[in-house]
């Protein structure tokens, strides 16, 4: 596997030194500073300790991004803090730089990567989201509200060290991609030895879209599991509904295995104007074995509007949801900005 990784690096970076000898078209580059404050409460039935306030997904990021031609393009974004590490008896501010080393958590680095395009194909080298998880992965983790996400989105660490390889085509309708990456079963990225490959199909047909991936995931040495997720994504007007479809109702407490069961992630959607929407979220886990964790759901609603004319930089949000898990409700309110620097 380090062989098929080496030689997928030794491809890119000759396709890297013929890409610079090409026009500057699309040369430009942007760094992005996105902090976001959250003030959450909970309040869970019968279990005054696990009620009150919290910090939501109160978080600072860093996004540089750019291109040095048509052909050779990168992504970094970096974790610098994330609210729910500073609360709790187990509180650890500096969680995500002690897991930089690990695969089997998110860290300070989400993604490190390079894309090489020609024509229609993309070759992509370093660290990337997992080529799974339907619509739920298509925001950015800045945008994204986890109490309303499903248990694979919270629980399992989706960025990984790899190499991937997509076609578009003709059309631009239909996306085919393979991906190898490190597992994220695996205490380090490769030192464990563990490996993950998956193959996704995206597509942009008129009203409907899909993003549906199978992969096959190490778990443990010599052990493997079967990741599909079913994105379904239908556009008519002003809404948009949202269906997801993993067959995972989540990670076991061991974090060495999934869960046997499946898990609905369903969202309506409408937005009528760029300065705001408003959507019905929901989840519904299935569980195989009940001795480990019942069937549960939650469901609520959310409301982001954006004050800012021409611009979605500025975003206020608000949500509300019923958990029956913890039998209780959960609500946010908070305020995200995307403040844009251009380097060239």
């Amino acid at each position: 596997m380090k062989k098929y990784l080496l030689s997928t690096a030794a491809l890119l970076l000759g396709l890297l030194a013929y890409s610079q000898e090409a026009d500057d078209l699309g040369n430009h580059a942007e760094i992005t500073i996105i902090p976001r404050l959250d003030l959450g409460i909970n309040a869970v039935k019968g279990s005054p300790d696990e009620s009150g306030f919290n910090l939501g997904n109160s978080s600072l990021y860093t996004l540089f991004e750019g291109s040095a031609s048509e052909h050779f393009s990168w992504t970094l974004a970096n974790h610098w803090f994330q609210g729910e590490h500073f609360l709790g008896s187990n509180a650890d501010p500096f969680a995500l730089f002690k897991g930089l080393g690990h695969s089997d958590t998110t860290n300070w680095i989400d993604f490190m990567k390079v894309d090489l395009t020609f024509g229609s194909w993309t070759f992509t080298l370093g660290k990337d989201s997992m080529s799974t998880g339907g619509f739920e992965y298509e925001p950015w983790d800045w945008d994204v509200h986890p109490v309303t996400a499903s248990p694979l989105w919270n629980d399992l660490s989706p960025y990984q060290w790899g190499a991937k390889v997509a076609w578009t085509t003709p059309s631009e309708l239909t996306t085919l991609s393979l991906q190898m990456t490190t597992s994220p079963f695996g205490e380090r990225p490769f030192g464990s030895g563990l490996w993950t490959g998956s193959f996704q199909w995206r597509g942009e047909y008129d009203w409907y879209a899909p993003i549906w991936s199978v992969s096959l995931i190490g778990t443990a040495p010599r052990q493997n599991a079967w990741l599909v997720s079913l994105g379904n994504q239908f556009l008519l007007g002003d809404w948009t509904l949202t269906l997801d479809w993993s067959n995972t109702s989540g990670i076991n407490e061991d974090y060495n295995g999934f869960l046997h069961g499946c898990n609905f992630h369903g969202v309506v959607e409408y937005a009528p104007s760029e300065r705001f929407d408003l959507s019905v979220r929901g989840n519904y886990a299935i569980n195989y074995d009940h001795d480990l964790a019942p069937n549960w759901f939650k469901a609520g609603a959310v409301f982001q509007f954006y004050p800012l004319r021409e611009s979605q930089d500025l975003r206020v949000h608000a949500l509300a949801q019923y958990n029956s898990l913890m039998q209780g409700l959960e609500a946010t309110i908070g305020i995200t900005y995307n403040f844009r620097i251009k380097l060239w």
